[in-house]
């Protein structure tokens, strides 16, 4: 039993199993300013058995129509974020973007709630874990406010704001055989009273963006004291759509981890390649 992980940047990712191949929070509409530059085309994906969304934000979902579409895919995820996708799809959010969107595709968009148990396969099994949104701290407002790039697109950036409400929030836990991950879309830890049953995770994926370093840490911090995961994977930590993001400084966490978790691995991934977790 082995597995792989082929991260995208944000929080979007391809987990490959032996026998199934699961693709979370799919984003590839980065900005021209984005960093690093993605060079996989969707249209390049074409072995994925079901996709995941944690949310319905538009750096969680934007290419979940085209999958559902061109690959017949299911895809699972809140009421808001499918009206999102029909939206996005159909060119009511960003007038200038339409894709092809049958209702065929439509019909693979699965609504889910918290608590439920999804079966991919024979021996896959995902379930959404009740979670939320990191709430912005004064720093992240600030920086971005009084950042003049900001200021010149703010419009544009509005229209994804107002357009991708995030609706309900999940994180996923995934059990395959004798492994299990979990993966949050945003850092959150209001519910982390809720995780405890989940003690001993083998691989445990953090977002880590959306708040100071130092809060980011500490926020880390709860969630593995919690979860006392074997492996940690940061990641939405790039620069997907700046000036609305940054690339987010590792060096604390890993000296955090380092000094006061040193039995946890932590692996930080590369860009767009599949690397063996397991």
């Amino acid at each position: 039993m082995s597995l792989q992980i082929t991260w995208y940047g944000t929080a979007c990712f391809i987990a490959h199993l032996d026998d199934a191949n699961i693709l979370f929070d799919p984003f590839f509409s980065r900005n021209e300013n984005a960093r690093p530059i993605i060079n996989t085309k969707p249209v390049e994906i074409n072995a994925i058995d079901a996709i995941f969304i944690t949310h319905a934000h538009f750096d969680h979902i934007t290419e979940a129509g085209f999958f559902a579409e061109n690959l017949n895919v299911p895809v699972y995820c809140s009421e808001t974020a499918k009206e999102n996708i029909i939206r996005w799809m159909n060119g009511e959010i960003i007038e200038s973007h339409k894709e092809e969107f049958s209702k065929r595709a439509e019909q693979h968009i699965n609504t889910i709630n918290y608590g439920e148990s999804i079966k991919v396969g024979s021996n896959l099994e995902i379930h959404p874990i009740k979670s939320c949104h990191i709430s912005f701290d004064a720093r992240t407002i600030l920086s971005r406010l009084f950042s003049w790039n900001f200021l010149k697109q703010l419009k544009t950036i509005s229209k994804y704001g107002r357009g991708f409400p995030q609706g309900k929030v999940f994180g996923y836990r995934l059990l395959y055989k004798d492994l299990s991950l979990i993966t949050f879309g945003s850092l959150c830890v209001k519910y982390i009273q809720d995780l405890e049953q989940y003690k001993g995770c083998d691989v445990l994926l953090i977002p880590y963006a959306g708040n100071s370093t130092k809060h980011m840490v500490e926020k880390t911090i709860q969630l593995i004291d919690v979860l006392e995961p074997s492996i940690l994977i940061p990641h939405h930590w790039d620069n997907f759509f700046p000036p609305l993001s940054r690339e987010e400084d590792l060096n604390s966490l890993k000296e955090e981890i380092k000094q006061n978790y040193p039995e946890i691995n932590l692996k930080i991934l590369p860009f767009e390649e599949k690397t063996s977790i397991t």
